[in-house]
């Protein structure tokens, strides 16, 4: 068991040094010498994990997605709110830090050319905006219902889509603005467009 988990706790560390090398450097930048450097480690022990420089930058793609996905999802809560209100908790949390940061962006352009021509990244990129895409369907029917209106598969997929792509957008500007952009404003301003997209009606307004 200790053995195992000292395995786990070197994986994480080489991982984080790859992201940590990518959003220095780039991920050109990123050679099994380098992330060892990063790392404080020899290039043998990063073959031994991971085989081989793809290996790892598919770990840590993996790990940088999953964080981001539940930096998100654990602010859901469970069945003792609203539908409404555990949407826009989500809403929120896609809009705030550690999502909306400059180095999330970067890291995020860095690995987005890989998913077009390596089969792995690409499925690790199709499974994790699955799985954000599902959650913001789930959340917003059950916000609409909550709002007598219950819509058929086509309409859900099409606001999920319709929803995700604005947070999207207003995630690359926030990152991209950190230094002009207050981060209330950025959250007021994407409550308000899922509001009047989803014709539905938040508790509250993080701008006051």
């Amino acid at each position: 068991m200790a053995t195992r988990r000292a395995g786990n706790d070197r994986e994480s560390v080489l991982i984080d040094a790859t992201l940590t090398c990518i959003a220095r450097e780039g991920i050109s930048a990123a050679t099994v010498r380098n992330i060892a450097d990063y790392a404080g480690v020899t290039n043998g022990l990063i073959r031994f994990y991971f085989k081989s420089k793809d290996g790892i930058l598919q770990a840590a793609y993996r790990r940088f997605l999953e964080r981001l996905f539940e930096a998100a999802h654990g602010t859901i809560g469970d069945g003792d709110t609203t539908a409404c209100e555990r949407l826009e908790r989500y809403l929120l949390a896609n809009l705030s830090p550690p999502i909306v940061t400059p180095d999330s962006l970067l890291l995020w352009a860095n690995f987005l050319p890989l998913t077009h021509h390596d089969d792995a990244m690409a499925d690790i990129r199709r499974h994790w905006y699955g799985r954000t895409t599902h959650a913001f369907r789930d959340l917003i029917h059950g916000a609409l219902e909550e709002h007598g209106h219950t819509p058929g598969d086509t309409e859900l997929r099409r606001l999920s889509v319709a929803v995700n792509g604005l947070i999207d957008g207003l995630w690359i500007e926030g990152s991209l603005s950190a230094e002009s952009l207050d981060i209330r404003e950025l959250q007021a301003i994407g409550l308000d467009a899922a509001s009047r997209l989803l014709d539905i009606s938040f508790s509250r307004s993080p701008a006051t």
